[in-house]
């Protein structure tokens, strides 16, 4: 099916007289977002933005929707990989939101949108240290409610976690847990109905576990792990499951509990993890790399065991796996598995498993 044609601004559907003005070209453009089709989206949402710039029959511009249409530029440039250009929209979609609506009201909901989006760009540039700065005044933003007042925690939450994540990939997890804390606190009230997203609640605990990882505070992270793990398996509301995300939160507590030395209880969380793997992602599409670390951390936990022959079976899974959808992993694999056929007295074989484990892929 060929892609849709981005409508070009002379097309007589701008003349339309079902949209007026911006606020008809905004909803028409929110209509083409909700069918997927960004790159058509794009030039109406500009058009609105002209529109809203030129203000109403007295010239008086409301500078708050001009943020939202600013946004949704933004959004679509994103959306389509042209980062540079989606950081600069919203840039100016900050400036105008900071503006207010036609009475002066400041709307901290849609200026905190605004200045996360910022923030998304900046790190996914790379620029985390700037990205950092921009995220702590979106949960500011977010802290002080809509026009009514009402505070979307989530959105604070996700500021507060995106705030966390710049600063772990900085590698700096200890300056992190603080935002992490109040990240989590944040989603546990839930959004503007109080209704709590589960899924990103799990994600926030899950970096936090994974900081107190970093800092070899393993016995704290194994907790974490396990209420991220308890999180993720509720979900998001009205939407499916990520599995894959439920899968890598369980094969982390295995891995945490075979650090404490305690494999047989690590053994049910792996094997777990690959059931979780395998059932996908919300999507239900699976994660071939995802699956190839379970299946090897189901083999690594048996082999500590002295469960040989039953290790090699998943390492043999693990192999076939990693052939298929993870060809970088498969050289780790084939070690672990020539070094369990060595236990088992095997050493033609070990000595064939470590040959191709040196055999560059491709």
């Amino acid at each position: 099916m060929p892609a849709h044609t981005a409508i070009p601004f002379a097309d007589p559907a701008f003349m339309n007289p079902a949209f007026p003005d911006s606020r008809g070209f905004h909803r028409q453009g929110r209509g083409l977002i909700d069918q997927g089709r960004p790159e058509d989206a794009l030039p109406v949402f500009q058009h609105a933005a002209l529109l809203a710039r030129q203000g109403d029959g007295q010239g008086v511009v409301d500078a708050d929707r001009l943020g939202r249409i600013l946004y949704d530029v933004g959004y679509c440039l994103y959306d389509l990989g042209r980062i540079d250009e989606a950081l600069a929209e919203f840039q100016d979609a900050v400036a105008a939101a900071e503006q207010g609506d036609a009475h002066g009201l400041v709307h901290g909901d849609n200026l905190a949108a605004c200045l996360h989006l910022v923030g998304t760009c900046l790190a996914r540039l790379g620029r985390d240290t700037e990205a950092l700065a921009w995220f702590q005044q979106a949960a500011e933003a977010a802290s002080r409610g809509d026009a009514q007042g009402r505070v979307d925690r989530e959105a604070v939450g996700h500021s507060l976690h995106q705030a966390a994540a710049c600063l772990a990939r900085q590698g700096q997890p200890d300056q992190a847990l603080p935002w992490l804390q109040q990240a989590v606190a944040a989603k546990e009230q839930g959004d503007g109905t109080a209704r709590v997203d589960h899924a990103s609640l799990g994600a926030s605990l899950h970096l936090m576990a994974d900081c107190l990882y970093a800092l070899g505070l393993v016995e704290d992270a194994l907790v974490w792990f396990q209420r991220s793990v308890q999180a993720l398996e509720r979900g998001a509301p009205d939407t499916p499951v990520n599995h894959d995300d439920v899968g890598r939160a369980r094969l982390r507590v295995s891995h945490c509990l075979m650090d404490l030395k305690r494999p047989a209880d690590a053994l049910p969380w792996a094997l777990a993890a690959v059931t979780a793997v395998e059932d996908g992602d919300a999507a239900g599409r699976v994660n071939l790399e995802g699956l190839c670390h379970a299946l090897q951390a189901v083999g690594d936990t048996l082999a500590s065991m002295g469960r040989f022959d039953e290790a090699m079976d998943w390492y043999r899974h693990a192999a076939e796996t990693a052939e298929h959808g993870d060809p970088a992993g498969l050289a780790a694999t084939l070690t672990a598995g020539a070094a369990c056929l060595r236990k088992l007295g095997r050493t033609e074989e070990a000595s064939a498993w470590e040959l191709r484990a040196r055999t560059p892929v491709g």
